[in-house]
């Protein structure tokens, strides 16, 4: 009863603050697009470029899945109801894995969405294409992740449009 009452306390506070902080995460991924736009414009010919602008917007991408779709599931475990076992006066009611357990399994997964986050950030991302600029090999790790894929998609060059924020 107590973890029902702390789960939805938490839902709560955590629906409040993203509300709250709707426009500060707007303007970030505004930061990250106007600098993958950036980016693409300064590299417009240079197809290794686009395909490392790609690679890196794919990873940032799958790393924000992994820690969204390990948090709803530590939330889906967490506020999973007990069973009842057995019919009668015999029956036992059993409870459903705490917040503990549910972070527990959770954790794992969302350090790894963390990881990718924080490997393929726009920083890195920006230090990779200045030292290949510069006429430096990309790193071997780097060379091994650029698929096929990466190359194939069309480069589009951006078109800054003004935006008018709603009131």
């Amino acid at each position: 009863m107590f973890a029902r009452s702390l789960i939805s306390g938490l839902l709560l506070s955590l629906i409040s603050l993203a509300a709250h902080a709707q426009d500060d995460l707007s303007q970030s991924s505004l930061a990250d697009a106007t600098l993958k736009q950036k980016l693409r414009s300064q590299y417009l010919q240079n197809d290794t470029a686009q395909a490392l602008i790609n690679l890196y917007g794919r990873r940032q991408g799958g790393g924000a899945s992994w820690i969204a779709s390990s948090a709803l599931a530590a939330l889906r475990i967490a506020t999973a109801g007990g069973s009842t076992v057995g019919s009668g006066p015999y029956a036992v009611q059993q409870e459903g894995p705490g917040v503990g357990e549910a972070l527990l399994v959770a954790l794992p997964f969302m350090g790894y969405g963390v990881s990718k986050l924080v490997r393929f950030s726009n920083s890195n991302l920006e230090q990779t294409l200045t030292s290949y600029a510069a006429g430096q090999p990309l790193p071997a790790a780097v060379r091994r992740r650029l698929k096929p894929r990466f190359f194939s998609q069309p480069i589009i060059q951006y078109k800054p449009i003004p935006v008018v924020p709603a009131k």
